[in-house]
């Protein structure tokens, strides 16, 4: 990561100076972004912003678009998953979201493609964000069709295959305003109850066609559970009137059967809570209680079991001749409910598998910090275990942050990691590596989470190189540490910080400066700390690695080392223990030397302390506005008084001669002019 994460990799320069205030299913709803498209999208799928920009937010969205990024077609399907408060929807390389449930929040990074794609906006992404985001601002998704009659709703409640979308529309196509054919949100606040429709499109099995011919002529190239489906506008194909919401008044809970048959019966007030309750997605217990609440509410509406069969006209006739006829004596008392509350558990499902457990657990001191690790994977365990081994394994007090992380299935034999991208607000920071891997941290809970695919999981290199690296960069400022790209050397306590582009030569020459005597603490990134008025070196964790070709100038590498796929790109990686360095402790650096790799006469060039100020900044392997400021500069204060030099050489054996002298020659720190 430290040679492919350069420059503003999470995005901190990023500006949404776009506002935006909708009401979506009764929530207020603030988008910060820097895309007109986004807000228009918002704009028709919500109505007019909303007057008062200053009113309350309930949810808060930050989506940024990527102008140099681009994706690829056709979309993969979307991939969601959670763990704790955070929740991640990645779409492409280049496309995904970070949802926070806790603080109604949500930060997303798009390609020009996605943000102008009206059908994604408004088929996966808005309905994604609202279920994930809705509960915790009072709103309750429930797999519902429905319907309303001069303001009143009728909720259709069903598992899939109960009919929802063909008797929902033929209700419509009889008279009825449509709000949703599958999921329907539900809100209570100041005391009433609303039903909100959300997504603009209908989902149809190809059979459909027979009850409704103008189904016909549109294409049917989605499968859904090897069945093809019709995905179309009801407005634009049959003309129907779609209200935003309604006062629900009647719940029926569909039973369809292959006879014609058209039957209202009774339902037990907990039954019918349970059959509501059951596609919930689990949540947080002061969430689910008002969930229930809802639930409860709702059912004091009435509600009825209707087994039916047959033509979806000829049931939506009879429920029209009902509603009209205002439900007779008989009907009405049918639907009262009785004088009790419902009170059992709401058991819900957990999808996004936010509520998994991680109970495997170790307690590290990396570089001088504790982190407490948790996980659900025995083999994420001991790796993690394998990659702090250089470091102390036991401490007293409390950690300093926590890290979960968690496995998801996989099938692939053989992995090549792939690119990795960032983005983030205030508080949170997230990287997704590819589409179904992702790393999160949360800075005011000091916890990261991350989740990748057991194929991830069981490669070490690329576990502890990328995972491990990517989730301990984003953590460094929060424990005091500033990373920098850079190699280190050490004699004794004395290091040589050594810096250069990729391909510069730090691994090789670092390595051969071991031969010489010298101590390998790091080749690719070091994390530098201010302690009591010094600055002290830390040498990052993950192997060494390699270029291919290194194996002309270092042929033992073709027997010591493992071979790491990453991006296009494949390296030869060796892990520091215990093959290259004892075990790992900080070292006060006393020089610094930058390398410039050409083909002539070997020779250093004194910088002054002004040039070696502006080449360490450069050096950060990312901008972050996380951690001490004083610290930071503190730091590079201190690095910009060392003696410092251009190297230019071509033998990385050469060079570590130079380093060894400089080490040498150099014993505290040296003020320049």
């Amino acid at each position: 990561m430290a040679e492919t994460a350069s420059g503003d990799f999470l995005k901190k320069d990023a500006r949404t100076p776009l506002r935006g205030m909708y009401l979506a299913a009764g929530v207020n709803l603030r988008i910060e972004t820097n895309s007109e498209s986004i807000l228009q999208i918002t704009e028709q799928m919500f109505g007019q912003p909303a007057a008062g920009f200053s009113d309350r937010e309930d949810i808060r969205l930050r989506l940024w678009v990527d102008e140099m990024r681009h994706a690829d077609e056709p979309r993969p399907k979307p991939y969601f998953r959670g763990l704790g408060h955070m929740v991640f929807a990645g779409f492409d390389e280049s496309t995904s979201v970070l949802m926070n449930p806790h603080d109604r929040s949500a930060v997303g990074r798009f390609t020009p493609e996605a943000a102008v794609d009206t059908k994604f906006w408004k088929m996966v992404l808005f309905p994604a964000l609202l279920t994930v985001l809705g509960p915790s601002a009072g709103l309750t998704p429930l797999h519902c069709a429905c319907v309303s009659w001069k303001g009143s709703g009728l909720l259709l409640a069903g598992g899939s295959g109960s009919g929802k979308s063909s008797l929902s529309l033929a209700l419509a196509q009889s008279g009825f305003d449509f709000l949703a054919d599958d999921r329907t949100l539900i809100s209570t606040r100041g005391g009433s109850v609303l039903a909100w429709g959300l997504s603009p499109e209908m989902k149809h099995c190809s059979d459909a066609v027979i009850h409704f011919p103008e189904l016909e002529h549109i294409e049917c190239s989605e499968i859904a559970k090897g069945e093809r489906v019709f995905r179309f506008d009801p407005v634009e194909v049959f003309g129907i009137t779609r209200v935003q919401c309604c006062e629900p008044r009647w719940i029926l809970f569909l039973e369809r059967e292959s006879a014609q048959v058209f039957l209202l019966d009774d339902i037990e007030l907990e039954v019918a809570a349970e059959r509501l309750q059951k596609d919930l997605h689990r949540e947080t217990p002061a969430t689910a209680e008002r969930q229930r609440q809802a639930i409860e509410t709702l059912l004091t509406r009435g509600c009825r079991t209707l087994r039916y069969g047959g033509d979806p006209h000829q049931v939506a006739d009879a429920l029209l001749c009902l509603v009209k006829g205002g439900w007779n004596a008989a009907q009405a008392a049918s639907f009262s409910v009785p004088n009790k509350s419902f009170r059992g558990e709401i058991t819900a499902c957990d999808p996004l598998r936010r509520f998994r457990a991680t109970p495997l657990t170790i307690d590290v001191l990396a570089m001088g910090k504790s982190i407490r690790v948790e996980t659900d994977s025995h083999l994420i365990l001991k790796h993690a275990t394998r990659a702090f081994i250089r470091f102390e394994r036991t401490k007293n007090g409390p950690s300093q942050f926590v890290w979960r992380i968690v496995s998801e299935p996989s099938e692939e034999p053989q992995v090549c990691w792939p690119p990795l991208t960032a983005f983030s607000d205030e508080t949170v920071r997230y990287i997704n590596i590819g589409r179904r891997s992702f790393i999160a941290m949360d800075l005011m809970a000091r916890e990261a989470v991350g989740i990748l695919p057991e194929s991830f999981a069981r490669d070490e290199t690329g576990f502890s190189s990328v995972f491990l690296a990517s989730m301990f960069y984003l953590t460094a400022p929060m424990l005091g540490l500033q990373p920098v790209s850079a190699a280190c050397v050490a004699q004794g306590k004395k290091g040589l910080l050594v810096f250069g582009p990729p391909n510069s030569g730090k691994t090789t020459s670092s390595y051969s400066a071991r031969k010489l005597g010298l101590d390998f603490h790091a080749d690719q990134s070091v994390f530098l700390e201010f302690d009591s008025g010094a600055v002290r070196a830390w040498g990052d964790f993950w192997p060494a690695s390699f270029r291919p070709e290194t194996i002309r100038l270092l042929p033992e590498l073709s027997a010591l080392a493992r071979t790491f796929s990453y991006r296009d790109r494949t390296f030869l990686c060796l892990d520091k223990e215990p093959s290259i360095s004892r075990n790992a402790e900080s070292v006060i650096p006393t020089a610094c030397i930058f390398l410039e790799r050409e083909d002539a006469t070997p020779r250093l060039i004194p910088l002054s302390n002004h040039d070696t100020r502006v080449r360490v900044r450069a050096t950060a392997p990312f901008k972050d506005d996380a951690g001490s400021t004083e610290e930071r500069e503190a730091v590079f204060t201190a690095l910009s008084r060392l003696p410092s030099y251009r190297l230019i050489y071509g033998d990385p054996s050469v060079a570590a001669v130079f380093f060894r002298s400089v080490l040498n020659t150099h014993h505290v720190t040296e003020d320049r002019p």
